[in-house]
């Protein structure tokens, strides 16, 4: 068995411009403390365009392109691809300048 490390997701540092963007300095992250970041800025994005009800994760998937510089601010962009009467489909991006480092694709339930 390895020695595992807790995961620290520093959301109180995340700075919002808008509904669908926010920014922050990454530490030292791996992949999945940027998903986790990122999932949180789609979800709260898709919370913004609801009349009613809350976005509930049905399926999230990541793909990984490149690990994050260590102290270089990240930006994560979020995007509505689609909204039915019971679903929300969204989609996001997380980037360094202009290096891309993952994108989400997410499928939310209203409740």
């Amino acid at each position: 068995m390895t020695d595992q490390s807790d995961l620290i997701v520093p959301l109180s540092q995340l700075q919002f411009d808008g509904d669908n963007a926010a920014r922050m300095a990454a530490q030292d992250w791996n992949a999945t403390q940027t998903g986790a970041v990122l999932q949180h800025v789609i979800q709260r994005h898709a919370a913004s365009i609801l009349d009613a009800g809350e976005p509930v994760i049905v399926s999230v998937t990541f793909d990984a392109s490149a690990a994050a510089e260590a102290n270089a601010e990240m930006v994560f962009e979020s995007r509505i691809d689609r909204k039915t009467r019971t679903l929300v489909f969204a989609s996001g991006t997380a980037a360094q300048g202009t290096h891309h480092l993952l994108k989400a694709t997410v499928v939310f339930r209203i409740i």
